[in-house]
């Protein structure tokens, strides 16, 4: 019945994740449909606008070269005229039928323009006047808003040198005829048009494309608060019921004698912080590509973590019937150093988790060896190898990435989701080292990576020391407020309650927790975050401002789902003394509970 209980409860994050999904494709979408302010343009586009521009003009052009070939030299030059024309309309039909032709077209183009430079310049009758100076900004414009940077400054180095070069060389062309006045204005003014519509034009794309990221830029901002908030909400709902899974799953099999439900029980537990885990990789992975997770520095026993880590996942080798070895470097032996113990834990965690799952028969090695001892400081290498199936060198080159495992046969078969060599590798960068890879296939794999830790002296804080005395104190005469809306964690609270013969007080809302306040004293509340009428923080305000200074400074601890760095700041400002995760250990909760016993 319980369990049936425990399922039921899952139903409801599953849903809202469900609709937060559909929340964050709709932005996904929005953002793949490339909208923008006017609709955007892109730089293709905005190319070939500007080839048809520069071609229609040249047919103009080659209109006005046509009629004074015909009407002021016999026809002579016509031809040429002609051709212009003729190949400016032919490369207008070609790109619109191949629009992908744009880059080769501007580069023929803008050669076909830099001859016309040389071939004014050096002509008898028109040498280097306006027209080729107009000519030269036009191959400026193609080149460099066609071409890019490199081919622009190419081109334009190319064009200018003709002005100049006319000057050392004597050879000169007789065969260009100068337009007469009223034409040749007429010229001056098309390509004037042109250069002065280029600019305008580009100049629209660019600040339409700017406020287009600007507004991308925004719209990317807000997905990824969704994004924070989505993972946040998640969190919640799915520890939520976790909590109350894990937690009663440990009172039964602290409380079972028989020996197969004691076994089933197990695997109940196991399965439910497989989920746990697999919850907190998700968070952790967007903390760390957000760049929210910071290390801690704490004093830890290093060779304590390690023979912990050994003793954890020691019957995970035991059920392959692997041998599992653990070294530790005998210099380490009751030496404390100062950093962050947690992250350190969670990577080697990773690693001797995927060498168990990735080998199938053989052995299981997880080491930590000294390299330098100097100046009260340690460089320690870390190692986990195995004997399993082993990585390609092609695969070797894909496994450190979010989502990605070594090929799609190995997610089949083995499962998992990709997300643990992706944060070993991120947090073993943030502690200043760098995570190696050994492997043959068939033949077995090895991870290393190397850190400098700093010796320091061991801190007990005054939780280790109540929980030194915590199985000897008497909870019984605590006066607890618990405020919780969900059934299954006021069911198994009340169910631990029970076992440390704590007789509590339930409000499901913030509002009943006010009006319990009123009628009671309380020597500490447990009080969840997310509640209907009146929430967690909101109920803590005004508690604190209650008339009565003992009411008021009642110790309050949140009760939390969620894992963000906002939530954890917004507990401490409204005012509550400490907070404890969903799900939570139980001997964590009694060291808080003992340290309000009077």
């Amino acid at each position: 019945m319980q369990n049936f209980l425990a399922l039921r409860s899952l139903r409801q994050p599953l849903r809202a994740a469900h609709e937060q999904t559909t929340m964050t494709g709709r932005f996904s979408k929005l953002l793949s449909s490339g909208a923008g302010p006017g609709g955007g343009t892109s730089l293709l586009e905005a190319q070939l606008r500007l080839f048809y521009l520069m071609l229609g003009a040249n047919i103009i052009k080659g209109g006005i070269y046509l009629y004074d070939a015909v009407y002021n030299h016999a026809g002579k030059g016509s031809v040429r005229s002609i051709r212009l024309m003729v190949t400016s309309a032919l490369l207008i039909l070609l790109l619109r039928r191949f629009p992908r032709l744009a880059y080769w077209g501007i580069h023929y183009a803008v050669i076909g323009t830099i001859l016309h430079i040389y071939y004014r310049a050096f002509n008898v009758y028109t040498g280097s006047d306006v027209v080729t100076v107009q000519c030269i900004f036009m191959v400026v414009i193609s080149a460099f808003y066609g071409l890019g940077r490199v081919w622009g400054a190419v081109y334009t180095v190319i064009a200018a040198a003709g002005v100049v070069l006319v000057h050392y060389i004597g050879f000169r062309w007789t065969g260009l005829q100068p337009l007469p006045g009223m034409l040749s204005d007429l010229y001056v003014a098309i390509n004037f048009l042109v250069i002065l519509l280029s600019h305008w034009y580009f100049h629209r794309v660019l600040f339409d494309n700017l406020e287009q990221s600007a507004s991308l830029s925004k719209r990317l901002a807000e997905v990824a608060e969704t994004k924070s908030n989505f993972l946040s909400t998640m969190s919640h709902e799915l520890r939520t019921p976790l909590n109350s899974v894990i937690g009663i799953a440990g009172l039964l099999i602290a409380d079972n004698a028989n020996a197969k439900q004691k076994e089933q029980l197990d695997v109940l537990k196991y399965s439910a912080e497989g989920l746990l885990t697999l919850i907190n990789d998700i968070l952790d992975i967007n903390k760390l590509e957000s760049g929210k997770l910071e290390l801690e520095s704490t004093p830890f026993s290093l060779s304590r973590l390690i023979h912990n880590i050994g003793q954890g996942m020691k019957f995970k080798a035991d059920e392959k019937a692997l041998a599992f070895k653990v070294s530790i470097d005998p210099r380490l032996s009751g030496k404390y150093f100062s950093g962050d113990p947690a992250r350190l834990n969670q990577i080697m965690y990773n690693l001797v988790g995927n060498a168990i799952k990735f080998t199938e028969a053989g052995e299981v090695e997880m080491s930590a060896a000294v390299l330098d001892a100097t100046d009260g400081g340690y460089t320690i290498r870390f190692a986990v190898r195995d004997t399993g199936i082993g990585i390609s060198e092609s695969q070797q080159k894909h496994i450190f990435e979010p989502f990605q495992q070594a090929s799609v046969s190995t997610t089949r078969k083995f499962g998992g989701t990709g997300l643990g060599l992706a944060i070993v590798r991120q947090l073993v960068e943030m502690f200043g080292s760098e995570i190696h890879l050994e492997s043959r296939p068939g033949k077995g794999t090895q991870f290393h990576f190397d850190l400098r830790l700093e010796e320091t002296e061991p801190i007990i804080s005054e939780t280790q020391a109540a929980a030194a005395v915590t199985e000897e104190l008497d909870l019984s005469r605590l006066r607890i407020l618990l405020a919780e809306d969900n059934m299954m964690n006021i069911f198994f609270m009340q169910q631990l309650f029970r076992r440390w013969n704590i007789s509590a007080d339930i409000a499901e809302n913030g509002e009943e927790v006010l009006a319990l306040m009123e009628k009671k004293d309380f020597d500490l509340i447990l009080m969840d975050m997310h509640m209907p009428v009146l929430d967690g923080m909101e109920a803590t305000k005004r508690i604190r401002q209650l008339e009565d200074p003992k009411k008021a400074s009642t110790y309050i601890i949140a009760l939390t789902a969620s894992v963000s760095d906002q939530i954890q700041r917004r507990v401490i400002e409204c005012g509550m003394d400490d907070y404890l995760h969903k799900p939570f250990q139980l001997e964590e909760l009694r060291t808080r509970l003992a340290s309000k016993v009077v």
